[in-house]
């Protein structure tokens, strides 16, 4: 067995896509990653790590980071019991830095117990999640509300609802940075608003495309827009396009301890296939 890292993106994707695709839903987030940055050098402008796996040649696992990011382990057919330990002996000698992990329990989990003997450091859970896939929308978005696209006319306000987005879903964003993550998603014309009377009210954006599926998240309403339907209607509206622009289907993830979009997604339509933890080191 052999544990090594590929520095092309598109020689690496030669090498493992087919693997990851097996599973595509599980592992749309490292098959949407390698998808942005195949096409757009310095899309990741720490670099990335594209850690692979052979045996006789043939890639069997593959693994992957965006510095400063946490490794990403992905969901693939067949035994891993000796891989992980593989890829943790690797980093480990090779001095990577793991600011931590996320993957399915059983490999997060093994990762994390190996990663804690070798370097003494202690791990804590950042979250649990589900990993939700939708085939059909099953309701109707508010006849008076209306999808659109966000544009710099929405600049302000979406940058603000970032922020305030990343306070409740625990992944803290500064302002900063919810500045420029607004920009690049009205560049990249993947946020979407619902409007109703006039007034946008929530949001959404597709986070990342694989070869048959899209990926939704950030989705959010303030305060005072909460309790009336809106996160179901733009959900359901921007599941529903995504599928109308020739998507086979949707995905996204949930924090496990959050009954409530739990519900709003499973009335939508989608259907847990699969968990992930997040893990992280000191």
């Amino acid at each position: 067995m052999k544990v090594r890292l590929e520095s092309s993106i598109k020689r690496y994707l030669e090498r493992v896509e087919d693997l990851l695709l097996n599973q595509e839903v599980l592992n749309n987030l490292m098959l949407g990653l390698l998808e942005r940055g195949k096409e757009t050098i310095g899309v990741f402008s720490d670099g990335i790590r594209l850690g692979l796996v052979e045996e006789d040649g043939e890639p069997i696992y593959a693994f992957m980071q965006t510095p400063p990011n946490k490794w990403i382990l992905p969901s693939v057919d067949g035994p891993t019991e000796q891989v992980i330990p593989a890829i943790v002996h690797y980093l480990y000698r090779h001095k990577y830095p793991v600011p931590g992990v996320l993957g399915r329990s059983e490999q997060a989990n093994q990762f994390v117990s190996l990663w804690k003997e070798l370097s003494g450091k202690k791990a804590t859970i950042h979250m649990k999640q589900l990993i939700y896939q939708l085939d059909e929308v099953k309701v109707t978005p508010n006849p008076e509300g209306k999808l659109i696209l966000a544009t710099d006319a929405h600049l302000s306000i979406v940058r603000e609802w970032l922020y305030q987005f990343g306070g409740q879903a625990n992944v803290p964003i500064s302002k900063s940075r919810a500045d420029s993550m607004a920009r690049t998603y009205i560049q990249n014309q993947s946020l979407y608003l619902w409007r109703v009377n006039g007034e946008v009210v929530s949001m959404a954006n597709n986070s990342r495309k694989t070869k048959n599926g899209a990926t939704i998240n950030a989705v959010f309403t303030p305060d005072q827009y909460k309790r009336k339907g809106h996160a179901t209607s733009v959900v359901a509206a921007l599941s529903q396009k995504l599928l109308d622009d020739g998507y086979t289907f949707c995905s996204l993830y949930t924090d496990l301890a959050n009954p409530t979009s739990n519900s709003i997604y499973r009335k939508i339509g989608y259907y847990d296939i699969g968990e992930s933890v997040e893990y992280h080191f000191e």
